[in-house]
């Protein structure tokens, strides 16, 4: 019996493993072969929950928490030199600009518009984003 105890340990981890309930994303982001150097990344997962990425000025991305299924996803990446408002209604100041900066289509924007879905699977995963 003790010898099937390691057995019964290496099968319980390997089923705790295989039933991952979330997932995560690393990735890029290109519009017409052109990297995104700032901007954000937003997934909608199949359960509705909404989470979202920084673009990095490599064009990396990383997103963690994602429901297993099908996410529909929104790229944005708004002028970094324009005048924004604050939650709280006041003006703040221009973001630094950003080198290689440019903007892609406003149908991007949103999960409902973007034509951006990917499945998500338990544990890390690798998806470069290619907006067209």
């Amino acid at each position: 019996m003790r010898y099937l105890r390691p057995y019964a340990v290496v099968g319980l981890l390997a089923f705790s493993l295989g039933c991952q309930k979330s997932g995560s994303v690393v990735g890029t982001v290109t519009y017409k072969d052109k990297p995104l150097v700032l901007g954000t990344v937003l997934f909608e997962g199949s359960d509705g929950t909404v989470r979202q990425g920084n673009i990095k000025d490599d064009a990396s991305f990383s997103v963690s928490g994602l429901a297993i299924g099908n996410a529909r996803v929104a790229v944005n990446s708004s002028d970094p030199k324009k005048v924004r408002i604050n939650p709280r209604g006041k003006e703040r100041a221009p973001s630094p600009d950003a080198p290689g900066w440019f903007p892609i289509p406003k149908q991007y924007g949103a999960p409902s518009t973007s034509g951006l879905t990917y499945p998500i699977e338990g544990g890390q995963n690798k998806i470069d984003i290619t907006l067209k």
